[in-house]
């Protein structure tokens, strides 16, 4: 008996069914992964994300289940769930082909010249709570013993986004429980008298975002800053600005317009395009 071979039809309609059935599910598997970066705290129950996603808790116990080979979620006590190492090497992965140094100091070089100020490039560090680490620099005619801070005062202060536009700039691009953690945290006992309250940083936040800029005087004491976000598609990378004594950085307009066009030209670099022109 010859065998039997299904018509073109079916097999057409079985492999459109399989794909489909196969985009439905990678793209419950996205929602997983996401839940994660929108619930407080690090680790969740099936039922907790399902009614964050609107899934089943069946199919969320399945998937989450089906990552614990590859190390995506780990199990913990009491049946909970958190991101696993194999999420972090992706990532780490991501942000170790970015552009480094050779991108952003030339960028940096010009913005100090043209304002005469200390151009620096912050990035977020998601290693404990959230924070920024000064990953280039251009100093100009000043560098970093003229901010009159210790080494442990400039490792508290520098770090902290509680402190300057240049943290807030990066604040305002995180999901709402890291900014939950980052008010949650003191600001710096170095930090100067201009740093933010409460009430005042959060409402800063919704005008970075609008405005793309964020401005500071004497979160540092002596020291004026103009920072502008720098975006990875909707992702927050860090944060370009710009320091200068606060007597000679008096009207910010083209430190603002300045900053905001050398954030915009490194964000391009980041998302593998070609920067605007320099200004």
């Amino acid at each position: 008996m010859p065998e039997y071979e299904p018509p073109a039809w079916y097999l057409e309609q079985s492999t459109d069914s399989l794909r489909a059935s196969g985009t439905a599910h990678a793209r419950r598997v996205k929602m997983v992964e996401r839940a994660f970066t929108l619930l407080p705290g690090p680790a969740h129950g099936p039922s907790e994300i399902a009614q964050a996603t609107g899934l089943d808790a069946s199919v969320v116990y399945r998937i989450l289940q089906s990552c614990i080979p590859s190390a995506y979620f780990v199990r913990l006590p009491a049946g909970k769930y958190r991101l696993g190492p194999g999420a972090a090497r992706i990532g780490i992965h991501a942000m170790a082909h970015s552009p480094g140094a050779e991108a952003s100091h030339p960028i940096l070089e010009r913005l100090s010249k043209a304002l005469d100020a200390m151009a620096l490039l912050w990035v977020f560090s998601p290693y404990g709570d959230p924070r920024r680490a000064l990953a280039d620099y251009a100093p100009g005619r000043y560098d970093l013993e003229a901010l009159g801070l210790t080494a442990s005062e400039l490792v508290a202060t520098g770090g902290s986004l509680r402190v300057g536009p240049s943290g807030r700039a990066i604040a305002a691009h995180l999901p709402a429980p890291l900014v939950d953690r980052v008010v949650a945290g003191s600001v710096p006992t170095s930090a100067g008298p201009g740093a933010l309250g409460d009430a005042a940083f959060l409402a800063s936040l919704q005008e970075i975002r609008a405005d793309g800029v964020g401005v500071g005087r004497e979160e540092i004491a002596g020291w004026a800053e103009v920072a502008a976000p720098v975006l990875w598609g909707e992702v927050i990378y860090g944060a370009i600005s710009v320091l200068k004594p606060s007597s000679l950085l008096k009207d910010t307009s083209d430190a603002i317009t300045r900053t905001i066009a050398a954030a915009d030209r490194l964000s391009a670099l980041v998302c593998g395009g070609s920067p605007t022109p320099a200004g």
